[in-house]
């Protein structure tokens, strides 16, 4: 578990390892249980299923740090249309975001902008949105985002990494 845990943590930033692993079907049989598609379509054909068990899904698209702003647009696009489909088909599912994929490096004013923009989306349509922690040099900056959100719309969370020493006080 080790070796896996190494593979899929160095591929959520290597472009390259990313798409290697996902080809290997040694490493989709090992996820899959937590990574139920490689495609918003496959992921949400898994919702009736899990919904027998009263599991719901936290849907996220794999990857961090974006290299322009028109790459973080599109990443926002994706999350705005991935609210959209989960409201059409009726399942259980929330989107769980990365600020790093929404330009948190390039412009934090712009990440702002985007995670608004997916909650604003995700309240009028009655679901909710989870920013992701990344790496701990991002912990400040996640936090003062999601406090930023939370003032404006309570349909918004952190998932914060159980790991980090610092994370009993930041809850």
């Amino acid at each position: 578990m080790g070796l896996m845990r190494s593979v899929l943590l160095a591929g959520s930033e290597s472009r390259w390892l990313r798409a290697q692993a996902t080809r290997r079907a040694f490493v989709r049989r090992a996820v899959s249980r937590f990574m139920p598609g490689e495609t918003l379509e496959e992921a949400l054909a898994t919702a009736p299923a899990l919904a027998k068990d009263r599991i719901g899904l936290v849907l996220t698209r794999l990857g961090e740090s974006v290299a322009d702003a028109a790459e973080a647009d599109e990443v926002a696009a994706h999350y705005l249309g991935a609210l959209e489909k989960i409201r059409a088909q009726r399942v259980n599912a929330e989107i769980s975001v990365k600020p790093t994929q929404l330009g948190l490096d390039i412009d934090a004013a712009r990440c702002l902008a985007h995670v608004r923009a997916l909650a604003e989306k995700a309240a009028s349509l009655g679901n909710f949105v989870w920013i992701d922690m990344e790496q701990s040099r991002y912990v400040d900056a996640t936090l003062e985002l999601t406090r930023a959100l939370r003032a404006e719309q309570a349909n918004v969370g952190v998932c914060v990494q159980a790991y980090l020493f610092r994370t009993e006080q930041d809850l």
